[in-house]
């Protein structure tokens, strides 16, 4: 029986070079690509204090602990603002039966962010208290944003979305967003979309966004919020 003569492959020095500056090249224009697409870019937060012109003045009637708390969780302030608005539009005893105070933090979530999210965890706490409620908020935004963005990023359009998603509806609610496969909770998708929308907005005089989520019951807790911070 004849064998077959071995197959037999020998590079020379050469022939290494060039591979490996083939490789390169690959790397650089495929690798770099797919970096961009999986990560996002490392950007710090634009601003340290609420800058949006439309921001409700009892908001930014809280302004003093939302930038102190935005720096040490290195999240933007103006993200914080947007959110405490939709929450609570800055009325301090904003009770919606299951959630409490300025961002709307509910007693099952505070547990977990007391224990994992905090600065420094705690077992004792009051929700009632302001500063104590948004720190727990944002403690949770800052939480989001590290899961579905980067933990020393200025939020994108993209990761607000994603980060109000898992606010108002949980993180399942945003991981499903981030796969593709939709919200099936209304008030979920509203909210999502009008952070999203708000965040867009924010160097903006106006925001109609905000203009229709006074429309639809927005005004009621700012007078609520106005009346209580006088």
């Amino acid at each position: 029986m004849v064998r077959p003569k071995k197959f037999s492959l020998r590079l020379t020095f050469r022939d290494n070079i060039m591979l490996a500056s083939g490789a390169l090249a690959a790397f650089a224009i495929f690798g770099v690509g797919l970096f961009i697409v999986h990560h996002h870019l490392p950007l710090r937060p634009e601003s340290a204090t609420i800058t949006s012109p439309w921001v409700p003045a009892s908001v930014k009637h809280w302004q003093t602990p939302i930038d102190a708390m935005a720096k040490k969780y290195n999240i933007d302030p103006n993200l914080v603002a947007i959110i405490m608005t939709m929450e609570s539009g800055g009325y301090a005893q904003a009770n919606s039966g299951s959630a409490e105070g300025l961002m709307q933090i509910t007693p099952d979530t505070a547990k977990t962010i007391a224990s994992r999210f905090l600065k420094k965890p705690t077992n004792s706490y009051n929700l009632w208290d302001p500063n104590t409620n948004i720190e727990f908020g944002v403690a949770y935004l800052a939480h989001l944003r590290n899961v579905f963005g980067d933990s020393s990023q200025s939020p994108s359009w993209v990761t607000v979305e994603l980060i109000a998603a898992g606010y108002n509806g949980g993180p399942g609610s945003a991981d499903r967003l981030e796969k593709g496969e939709g919200l099936t909770n209304t008030q979920a998708v509203v909210y999502s979309r009008d952070a999203f929308n708000m965040w867009r907005e924010r160097h903006a005089n106006d925001s109609p966004t905000f203009d229709r989520w006074k429309e639809r019951g927005g005004t009621t807790l700012l007078d609520k919020a106005s009346g209580a911070n006088q």
